[in-house]
């Protein structure tokens, strides 16, 4: 048995769900045993995963949320972790006419909270700290930076992108050019330009391997693509007064470590800490050298537990 596994033997979890815009939304606690020393919301990242970070539609289960949960449990932290809403992930639609609403990048923003206040309420304990992964580091910041009265303490971003959406994909078809070779990005280009003008990508766009698959998108899709590129992650977190911990692999195909320096650097003079882990990928497991971007987003290992000890460390650093 591994050492998450023996974590999760002794821990406590269970099954909740919170309802937003006519969407059930699976979710589960993790609870440490005796008085918690603190709170932490998991904010699930872009895709349809489910409350244990498995990609069920894409058959990809790197279960990083149920390891990175597990791990500041047994550190005596309560954790509520998310699904993020979709095809096997345990979410259940139950009003399609208010369902409509997902389509808006913003109506994370209000399944995050309504996860926020799920966790106040079970768990009557400070610190509170959101930690949002991926994409849903920019829906933590959101969160975060929202009225004063929210009640958390500390945001942590967790491999969080610096860049609006369409330029993350800009980033990453540039970064699939062989070497010596200037991309050319001119559809590319003119198909972002198309979505965010709100207008139908050409049908040259459909047959184009860069823009295939974002041109062929249903509308549904799209349209949320274009919400949520609108948002400007290192603006959104430069709103967020509470102190923050950036998360970063050296190892990350999604987001490289150049996101983190600019979320930093948008920060200035609030209080900020940075943690990268050279080795680690954009679940937090231990890439092996040499390893593609896909085999390296298929890894099933454990988590690295160096995450949540950063995270632990630095929310004690919090209240001094």
């Amino acid at each position: 048995m591994t050492a998450s596994n023996i974590e999760a033997a002794v821990l406590q979890e269970r099954d909740v769900r919170v309802i937003v815009s006519g969407i059930e939304i699976a979710c589960r606690f993790t609870m440490p045993h005796g008085t918690a020393r603190g709170a932490v919301l998991l904010v699930p990242g872009s895709l349809y995963s489910d409350v244990d970070g498995n990609y069920p539609s894409m058959n990809i289960r790197p279960h990083a949320y149920a390891d990175l949960a597990q791990q500041l449990g047994a550190r005596g932290f309560a954790v509520l972790r998310m699904a993020k809403i979709g095809p096997g992930t345990g979410s259940r639609t139950i009003d399609a006419e208010a369902a409509r609403r997902h389509v808006d990048f913003l109506t994370r923003v209000e399944v995050a909270r309504a996860g926020l206040e799920l966790l106040g309420r079970t768990i009557p304990t400070r610190p509170i700290i959101v930690a949002g992964h991926s994409e849903g580091a920019v829906v933590a910041s959101l969160l975060a930076a929202g009225p004063a009265d929210t009640g958390i303490d500390g945001l942590v971003s967790l491999s969080g992108p610096a860049l609006p959406i369409l330029s993350i994909f800009r980033e990453q078809i540039a970064a699939m050019t062989p070497p010596g070779v200037a991309p050319d990005m001119t559809m590319f280009d003119r198909t972002a330009a198309a979505i965010r003008a709100g207008e139908t990508p050409s049908e040259d766009a459909k047959s184009d391997p860069q823009t295939a698959m974002l041109a062929s998108m249903p509308e549904p899709g799209i349209a949320y693509l274009r919400s949520a590129d609108r948002v400007n992650p290192v603006a959104a977190l430069a709103q967020v007064k509470v102190p923050v911990l950036i998360v970063q692999g050296g190892r990350d195909d999604s987001v490289p470590s150049t996101h983190a320096d600019m979320l930093r650097a948008g920060r200035t003079s609030l209080p900020t800490v940075v943690a990268t882990f050279p080795n680690l990928t954009h679940f937090y497991k231990v890439a092996p050298p040499g390893l593609a971007p896909m085999q390296a987003m298929g890894l099933e290992t454990q988590n690295d537990p160096a995450v949540a000890d950063a995270i632990v460390a630095w929310a004690g650093d919090m209240g001094r």
